[in-house]
């Protein structure tokens, strides 16, 4: 699919995170049975032959290739981890400088004999320090510096990048890095250069304990009391791997499945779920491609919504002049959200009832229509709607927090209590504190997370931390978007272990000609999340599922 003028904007908005630290669609007419077509893959399979998964993953031909690779699940060698107390402060003049550094004693309240200025621009490596680590264990780097005007550098540790320094203070200031992993030993620490023009009086590195310090407890059921048996199996599921398994998920472009090819070819292996959207051009393939991946694949279906403002073409907030305000003046949510369709078309026409709340009622039921057919078939899904509000960039979340809040409550009452959608799990995607949705109204949180190609993924263990408090760690955390591979090895030792991820498609995959893209990370990366002992792909959720305590 690939939203182009989505990522880059969302590229542009990673960047500037690091710096600062941080349907219309064709009705199909549903029996009490079923529905009245199948995707041709399925109806392939029903007639004694094969479909596209069948052939994917080995099933339709005797010499089966997957089974021959007899793969066998990496284990994961974690150090073992010792809590002790560490403090350590290393003056920047004591350290190695570069040959154009100086020090100086201009600037009061500095510490030790001086501070290192003259910086060069673009440099690695322009101060270099060495620290005896006593005990395997997390740590935080605090870097104290000052600058006469905004400039943005890097940390580096053992030759891993971490997010830029941006300081913007004549005064002394301190900096901190949280949750940085060391092993016992020596290890090397420099400060690599963007614009220079900084002043550094000395660096700390201490024992950080904060890492272990929270737990997850997700609520026992759904937000929704008449959950179907489906949707509260799922999510029963999800909760029972929480801290210990994340399940593997990928987006993909288009019904051709391209990325789930390049990803079979390159592991051996399929995801554990496939992410797909809503509101573009070709909705009902989509719709088809799902139910193929649930009924032949036996999958998780997660699905966006990429909701086009109202009466325009693009959800971008700068592209449309939607009045969501409008909306809901003098309006309860709930109770607009009970309207049938007759009388909410009465109350437009007799002035009770605004342009836009019309508007919001017919584009939910229309796409409420392609839902259903995943519920009559008793396919529980992922359902992000609403998401990254907190950016302001998509019209439901330019005009703020409550007005955010309104259509949440709009949406999922609609789905919920009208069109008794019991099928979906409800992801919230705010990316904000300040966006978040009543605890009642939704089940898992998650985090879009995209990164400078050359910055390493990690845990995101910063994000994780910040969800679980955000949400008072009663909710189950998911990466919903990223860019890059998550380390799954890092997620266990900085005890943040996602309940899944959903790496975007397109470029952040394969080339355009189908091919590997390796701009983000390694064909060898790719293989050894998928096939390790942390990570569940497809084979790996099946059997499983099929296993789960009830």
């Amino acid at each position: 699919m690939g939203f182009p003028i989505k990522h880059q904007m969302k590229e542009i908005k990673a960047i500037k995170a690091l710096r600062k630290s941080m349907l219309l669609l064709c009705s199909v007419t549903v029996t009490a049975c079923g529905f009245l077509f199948l995707p041709f893959g399925i109806q392939k399979a029903q007639n004694g032959e094969f479909g596209f998964y069948d052939y994917l993953r080995g099933k339709a031909n005797k010499e089966n290739t997957a089974d021959e690779l007899q793969l066998e699940k990496l284990a994961s060698e974690l150090p073992d981890v010792q809590q002790v107390h560490f403090y350590r402060k290393i003056e920047a003049e004591a350290a190695g400088l570069s040959s154009v550094c100086s020090v100086k004693r201009e600037r009061e309240s500095f510490s030790g004999q001086g501070y290192v200025t003259d910086f060069p621009t673009q440099t690695d490596e322009a101060l270099v320090f060495h620290v005896q680590i006593p005990a395997t264990q997390h740590y935080r780097l605090t870097i104290c510096a000052s600058s006469d005007a905004p400039v943005y550098n890097r940390m580096q540790a053992n030759h891993v990048l971490l997010e830029p320094v941006y300081l913007d203070s004549r005064q002394w200031m301190r900096i901190t890095y949280y949750g940085i992993f060391l092993e016992q030993g020596e290890n090397d620490f420099c400060l690599n250069t963007i614009d220079g023009e900084l002043n550094v009086d000395y660096f700390e590195i201490e024992n950080d304990d904060s890492i272990y310090d929270y737990t997850l407890n997700p609520e026992p059921d759904l937000s929704n009391e008449d959950a179907s048996e489906e949707a509260q199996k799922l999510y029963q599921f999800l909760c029972q791997q929480q801290g210990n398994k994340t399940l593997t998920g990928q987006y993909v472009s288009d019904i051709s499945n391209q990325e789930l090819n390049l990803i079979y070819n390159i592991t051996g292996q399929l995801p554990a779920i496939r992410f797909s959207a809503l509101g573009t051009e070709n909705d009902a393939e989509q719709m088809e491609a799902a139910i193929d991946w649930s009924v032949s694949a036996q999958g998780i279906v997660g699905m966006m919504w990429h909701w086009n403002a109202p009466g325009f073409d693009s959800v971008f907030s700068d592209q449309t002049e939607f009045d969501l305000y409008a909306a809901f003046r003098h309006k309860d949510p709930k109770k607009l959200a009970m309207l049938t369709q007759e009388e909410a078309e009465r109350a437009f026409k007799a002035g009770s009832l605004s342009q836009e709340a019309f508007l919001l009622l017919q584009d939910i039921d229309h796409t409420a229509a392609q839902l259903e057919i995943l519920k009559n078939m008793k396919i529980p899904v992922l359902w992000r709607p609403l998401y990254e509000a907190g950016g302001g960039w998509y019209w439901w979340g330019a005009y703020g927090k409550d007005a955010y809040n309104q259509l949440w409550s709009l949406l999922y009452y609609r789905l919920t209590d009208y069109h008794k959608l019991n099928n979906l799990i409800w992801i919230w995607n705010g990316q904000s504190a300040a966006y978040l949705v009543p605890n009642e109204l939704f089940d898992i949180a998650s985090v879009d997370i995209y990164l400078h190609p050359e910055v390493e993924f990690g845990s995101r263990y910063e994000q994780f931390l910040t969800l679980t408090k955000i949400t008072g760690g009663t909710k189950l955390l998911g990466i919903s978007e990223c860019g890059n591979l998550p380390d799954v090895d890092m997620m266990k030792l900085d005890n943040a272990v996602w309940s899944f991820f959903g790496l975007w498609c397109g470029n952040y995959i394969m080339n355009e000609d189908g091919t590997f893209s390796d701009a983000y990370y390694s064909s060898q990366d790719l293989f050894q999340l998928y096939n390790s002992d942390i990570c569940l792909s497809l084979d790996d959720y099946l059997a499983a599922y099929q296993n789960m305590e009830s």
